[in-house]
């Protein structure tokens, strides 16, 4: 399959949008379960892909007599790939939409370079390879670049996800998959240093300032919410799945539904944030007056506008999805002076780490932060609203006096 089946231009305010449509594949498509999927890639070659798979699941589902029958499995990877993304055993059903997307990434891949591979045929020699060859540095860009670093995060994912669908085929007795877990259990690749970046609160401040100067409170207040009171991303905006039961129930846009992120209603009339979290569903409780920036940027948004969710797109009203979030967020960090290496997600670091120098007690950070280690978790069960006060009186005492954004 080539070129770009299925893609629709739809001219906007602010440019155009680009858009797979089913029904331009085929007019058996009228009851396919996302019958429109937005395209935020940039890139032709993306593009086309993203296109071509879309189309190439469509043509699936319809050759499966609209998704009744199951798909037969050929003995090679992407094969195996597949079984383990539609069978209703797999435990890729009960992924969240976040981390759905983090294992998607890496399937993809692995579907693109090694989809063909039977097998039967494959050995130790060709994982070596495969990480070796997926760790090699993005081409340059532009002629005259210098290639960037190794993608070794990359390639370690994909091997986990290769190690994921191995052990998904034992479990469905094919046998080749019994001999390649063997071979997998004895080898190791190299694993990503952790991540040693985080965001500053003078960074923070720059970020909401710049966001806000642009016209975008909701990324002024989304980065107040992730670094003052350390919320997760997803917690915070939130995710889009596919609405598979046809409920027209809460937000629904081209055939997802959104969830998760936080909600007007749980930030009552004295500034008290209760929000259970969609990791470990434990209740996270902040005062959001405790912290003067983050009371700051809410005040943005007047009291006749706070119904339902908190951080939705200026332009829709619309919550975002990940990528449209992530896409901007880097927009106004870049404009802000923040470097390209310090990612949105490390704005929660960033406040866990504020609270330590400044000396919090590391039980009373932990749960500050909401910890979701299960070790933690039964040392910190006992949850009050002052243990994230001291946190928050702590961390505003330590700071150096700076301007307001």
């Amino acid at each position: 399959m080539t070129g770009t089946p299925g893609l629709k231009r739809r001219r906007r305010k602010d440019g155009e949008a680009l858009y797979w449509v089913a029904s331009a594949i085929s007019r058996q498509a009228t009851s396919y379960p996302t019958p429109t999927i937005r395209i935020h890639a940039t890139d032709p070659a993306e593009i086309a892909s993203l296109c071509q798979r879309y189309t190439a699941e469509l043509l699936e589902w319809i050759s499966n007599d609209k998704g009744t029958k199951p798909k037969r499995f050929d003995g090679t990877m992407r094969g195996l790939i597949t079984v383990y993304r539609k069978s209703p055993d797999s435990a890729y059903q009960d992924l969240k939409a976040n981390s759905r997307g983090m294992y998607d990434e890496s399937l993809d891949l692995l579907e693109k370079t090694v989809g063909t591979r039977q097998l039967a045929r494959l050995s130790g020699a060709d994982f070596r390879r495969w990480y070796k060859k997926f760790r090699e540095p993005a081409p340059p860009k532009k002629p005259g670049e210098l290639p960037g670093p190794e993608r070794i995060r990359r390639a370690f994912k994909a091997m986990q996800l290769v190690r994921i669908v191995i052990k998904f085929g034992v479990t469905e007795n094919i046998p080749e998959c019994v001999r390649l877990a063997t071979i997998l259990e004895n080898m190791r690749f190299e694993a990503p240093r952790a991540r040693e970046a985080f965001v500053t609160f003078a960074q923070s401040s720059a970020i909401i300032a710049k966001a806000i100067e642009m016209g975008k409170p909701s990324i002024a207040i989304a980065q107040a919410l992730q670094f003052e009171l350390t919320l997760r991303q997803i917690d915070v905006i939130g995710y889009w799945t596919i609405v598979e039961d046809g409920s027209k129930a809460g937000i629904v846009y081209l055939g997802r539904r959104w969830s998760g992120g936080l909600l007007w209603n749980e930030i009552d009339a004295e500034g008290i944030l209760r929000k259970r979290t969609t990791k470990t569903g434990q209740e996270a409780v902040h005062d959001t007056n405790a912290y003067p920036l983050l009371a700051q940027v809410l005040a943005l948004i007047p009291p006749e506008k706070r119904i339902g969710p908190i951080i939705t797109k200026e332009k829709t009203g619309l919550p975002y999805r990940y990528r449209d979030f992530a896409n901007i967020w880097r927009r106004v960090a870049t404009k802000a002076g923040v470097p390209g290496t310090t990612w949105n997600r490390d704005s929660r670091a960033g406040g866990v780490t504020e609270g330590t120098d400044a000396g919090v007690d590391l039980e009373a950070m932990r749960h500050h932060a909401n910890h979701s280690q299960i070790a933690t978790t039964a040392r910190y069960s006992r949850k009050t609203l002052s243990k994230t006060r001291t946190v928050a009186s702590a961390r505003v005492a330590a700071r150096e006096p700076t301007t307001k954004a």
